[in-house]
């Protein structure tokens, strides 16, 4: 006969953890409703107390937002330009302006040596600079002797110019047996590398002679050393040539502004050709850019491009934001002699914007009409102190002009005083 056990009940232990458990449990769920009880009556009160978000305003046509602001990297020398040119005379700020040939300078036929005579006239002439050309050139030994001395005597140093644009017929490789380059318009589709090569190869060689200031590259679509006809092909090219020149102590020039002989092109056309190499070489901060002696019909029928302030304050200046030195032409070109006085010349080019006077015939000449100039108020005291401090600011940026040179400079003044 089969037998049954009956079950047990709970034990003593089990009782209490089952107590003990449904204790907790009510616990947490009286926690958890007292949490959400006082969420919602302090956000209540937040609500109360503080102005509910403004909606986000969004920009009409009228009100376009308003772009990240910009650092410039070239401030700092705008500052020491700025804070040097205080203690500058007028006469010292006009001759910065200039840069003029050694035989403009010092009045002889053909200069190819530095000594008292060059001593005593950058101390009469103490200009921005000085343009060498390939007649100043005899052997590397020469030429170096030549601008070290002009250099020494100078009391704010000086830009040293040449035109070396890397064609066969440039000045320094022509006569140094430096490193010539073939036509600019033969780089191959390895081009961007090429331009860049032979820009910093050219300056590397300009660097160890003494010069500073390359009138080159050539920007223009057209001309003998024009990097291509294609401003697609040629803007790449452009802005790697500044890259390489700049990169190794030279400062590079773009130039002819816009375009190297005259035309009719309106602005809209050049816009989408002739502007863009100067574009990208400006995009990668070049230093100097030369405007051109062209007249163009379509867009200033009455002044040829250097001395239109169409041209250069408004197109070159604010569309292109070119911030640097706007160089002229070269001045002793007959096409402009024979064309306009020096007064035209020289109201004509600081009112259009035009910062820097390149090899004009007579410094006295210059420097008189720009102070005829201010004299009468053709031209203002802002507009001269505007060109000058780009100069200064270029010349700081590059090493030409440092903190040691500024106090020389400051000491000579005072021992000229005295």
């Amino acid at each position: 006969m089969a037998t049954y056990r009956h079950a047990k009940g709970p034990s003593a232990l089990q009782i209490i953890i089952t107590v003990l458990v449904v204790l907790l449990s009510i616990a947490i769920l009286a926690g958890a409703v007292y949490a959400v009880y006082h969420f919602v009556i302090d956000k209540e009160e937040v609500q109360e107390t503080v102005p509910p978000t403004q909606p986000a305003t969004v920009a009409t046509l009228d009100e376009a937002p308003t772009e990240a602001e910009t650092v410039d990297p070239d401030a700092i020398y705008t500052e020491k330009a700025q804070e040097y040119i205080k203690n500058m005379t007028d006469d010292e700020k006009i001759y910065q302006m200039l840069v003029v040939s050694p035989e403009a300078l010092t009045g002889v036929d053909v200069a190819t040596v530095a000594g008292d005579a060059t001593k005593q006239a950058i101390k009469t002439y103490p200009v921005g600079g000085i343009l060498y050309d390939a007649d100043n050139f005899e052997d590397a030994k020469q030429t170096t002797e030549l601008i070290k001395n002009s250099q020494s005597f100078a009391k704010l140093p000086m830009f040293i110019a040449v035109a070396e644009e890397g064609g066969e017929n440039s000045p320094v490789a022509s006569k140094l047996s430096t490193t010539a380059f073939e036509n600019m318009s033969t780089y191959t589709e390895e081009g961007e590398v090429t331009a860049f090569n032979n820009a910093a190869t050219i300056a590397k060689d300009l660097s160890k002679l003494g010069f500073n200031l390359n009138l080159a590259p050539v920007a223009n679509l057209t001309g003998d050393n024009a990097y291509a006809t294609d401003s697609a092909v040629a803007s790449p090219l452009i802005a790697q040539a500044v890259n390489g020149m700049q990169e190794n102590s030279v400062i590079a020039t773009l130039k002819s502004f816009p375009v190297e002989s005259d035309s009719d092109k309106d602005a809209d056309t050049l816009r989408a050709s002739e502007f863009l190499p100067f574009s990208a070489g400006i995009q990668n901060a070049v230093g100097a850019i030369m405007i051109g002696n062209a007249k163009l019909s379509a867009i200033d029928n009455d002044d040829p491009a250097f001395m239109s302030q169409r041209i250069v304050t408004e197109l070159l200046v604010k569309e292109l934001k070119f911030g640097g030195v706007v160089i002229s032409p070269d001045l002793s070109d007959t096409d402009i002699t024979s064309n306009y006085s020096v007064d035209e010349i020289v109201t004509g080019s600081l009112n259009a914007g035009v910062n820097l006077f390149l090899a004009p015939q007579s410094i006295d000449e210059y420097v008189q009409s720009i102070k005829s100039a201010l004299e009468n108020g053709t031209v203002t005291q802002e507009q001269i102190d505007s060109s000058v401090t780009k100069i200064l600011a270029l010349k700081f940026k590059y090493g030409i002009l440092t903190e040691s040179t500024t106090v020389n400079a400051t000491e000579a003044a005072t021992e000229d005083i005295e």
